[in-house]
């Protein structure tokens, strides 16, 4: 009697072992973990995890193809809408040559599309609001940008050694270039930057050896040391036009405390009408 109590036993907990390790279209997880599943498609398998409410988030992209590969992300998932590209969804997926990226999608994480160096031009939708850390870092065959109008945020190194990027119009109502936004974004002919931008991160410019001219919409504009540099440490204070700023304007400041020679550069804060 006891060897079948045992033997029922045994089975039951076999049962509940396998129902709580199995998930929708078959990804599995554990009660630790979110709920993760796929989708394949004729290009490659799209992997999802459940986001707020209906929503979804790409956590990882794999491709099939060695080269040529062009990716159209889904705007649902199931009946969840996906908002987000997750942090290294395509990291270091040199095949890409191409990405679509849906109207849906308000967030791109860290190091999302870094290093696929394949990719030639990327169309952010105007649902987009923040570019985090590492996106397309080192992406170096990247040359044209489309932004979104609504960008807000354009985090660390989100560009970092793009050096072939020659198209890029940042958007009115922009916030903050981070630290080292476009380091060694060798081919960007000219910079505007829009008056809504409060704060440029420390090297956020630094390398950026092709740049010809800089010009502000504001002269509130917080300037981080180092954030227009050379390699050699050397300043790009002939490439700012200043017209139409006031000379005691905090970018004008800036401006004219850079030397020509390699040293620290000066940190200036924002300053308001009031001041």
């Amino acid at each position: 009697m006891k060897k079948y109590l045992a033997m029922a036993l045994a089975a039951l907990l076999l049962v509940c072992s396998m129902a709580s390790c199995t998930n929708g279209l078959g990804g599995s997880i554990d009660e630790y973990a979110p709920e993760v599943d796929y989708l394949i498609t004729d290009t490659g398998t799209f992997y999802f995890e459940e986001g707020d409410g209906e929503t979804a988030i790409l956590v990882k992209y794999v491709g099939k193809a060695t080269s040529d590969d062009r990716v159209v992300i889904p705007a649902t998932f199931g009946d969840r809408t996906v908002t987000a590209i997750g942090d290294e969804a395509f990291y270091n997926l040199a095949a890409i040559v191409e990405v679509t990226i849906p109207d849906t999608i308000l967030d791109i994480g860290e190091y999302a599309f870094a290093r696929c160096t394949e990719l030639t031009e990327i169309v952010l939708p105007d649902s987009v609001l923040e570019i985090a850390e590492g996106a397309f870092i080192e992406c170096t065959s990247l040359t044209k940008v489309t932004m979104s109008a609504n960008i807000l945020t354009i985090g660390e190194k989100a560009f970092y050694g793009c050096s072939a990027l020659a198209d890029i119009q940042l958007p009115e109502g922009l916030d903050v270039i981070g630290k080292g936004a476009f380091t060694s974004c060798r081919s960007l002919p000219a910079l505007t930057v829009p008056a809504s931008v409060t704060s440029i991160g420390e090297m956020a410019y630094t390398d950026c050896t092709g740049i010809e001219k800089i010009t502000f919409g504001s002269g509130f504009t917080k300037i981080e040391a180092h954030a227009f540099e050379h390699a050699d440490g050397t300043n790009l204070k002939d490439k700012f036009d200043l017209t139409g700023l006031a000379d005691d304007c905090a970018v004008a400041v800036y401006v004219n405390a850079l030397s020509d020679s390699p040293e620290t550069e000066p940190v200036t804060e924002a300053v308001t009408d009031d001041e």
